[in-house]
């Protein structure tokens, strides 16, 4: 069975999915995920999207520190974290023990993952660095970083929360963002060659954000 998301960390939408697997009592080996490149301009919210499940059977098994864990695993590269993550809530229903067994490959791997987005976040988050550029005849400071795991959104709406008078861009190879008049806007991404130390001079640079398609 496929079961596509609309793009790679759409974890509201892996729940859903997830849920509505859960009730029909679909296995695990017969669901195959797959995640749409984030490649379309679009405007975010940035309220606090949390996963949630809502099976009532799933509830009253899965620990809340599992759903919480998730919303860090859906952030990591791995192409099979989606399946890992199903085939975990799957066990956890039907395998109650499970949430006591910290010798468990799968969840020791869901931990493993979650770890190394956490400190791919605070690592974005210490050496992002800006610098101003004449955009569309305006100052706008800009930064571009090649993160490990898809984590520009949420560095994104961190940057937002942190400083909500700001202007800025953040571009990376998954995602563009730019965070201008209360809003967080998005563009498709900056190839790597496209990344200030690889063009000539700060005005070829602004040239590229200026033809970018911001929302």
């Amino acid at each position: 069975m496929q079961v596509p998301l609309s793009h790679q960390v759409d974890i509201v939408g892996f729940h859903a999915e997830a849920t509505r697997l859960l009730a029909h009592q679909v296995p695990p080996e017969t669901v195959e995920w797959s995640a749409a490149p984030a490649q379309s301009v679009d405007e975010q919210g940035l309220e606090d999207h949390r996963a949630a499940i809502h099976n009532r059977a799933a509830r009253a098994i899965i620990p809340q520190s599992f759903i919480r864990m998730s919303e860090l695993v859906v952030l990591h590269r791995d192409p099979q974290r989606f399946d890992l993550l199903y085939r975990s809530l799957w066990r956890l229903v039907y395998e109650p023990e499970l949430k006591h067994d910290f010798s468990d490959l799968d969840l020791s791997r869901l931990r493993q993952m979650a770890q190394a987005v956490r400190r791919d976040i605070q690592k974005m988050k210490t050496r992002l660095v800006f610098r101003t550029l004449q955009v569309r005849g305006q100052p706008l400071p800009v930064a571009w970083y090649e993160p490990t795991h898809f984590i520009c959104e949420t560095v994104g709406a961190w940057l937002a929360n942190r400083e909500p008078s700001a202007h800025w861009i953040l571009l990376t190879p998954d995602r563009s963002m730019r965070w201008e008049a209360g809003k967080l806007l998005s563009a498709p991404a900056v190839a790597p060659q496209q990344h200030p130390d690889a063009v000539r001079t700060g005005d070829d640079w602004a040239r590229v954000l200026e033809a970018m398609p911001w929302a």
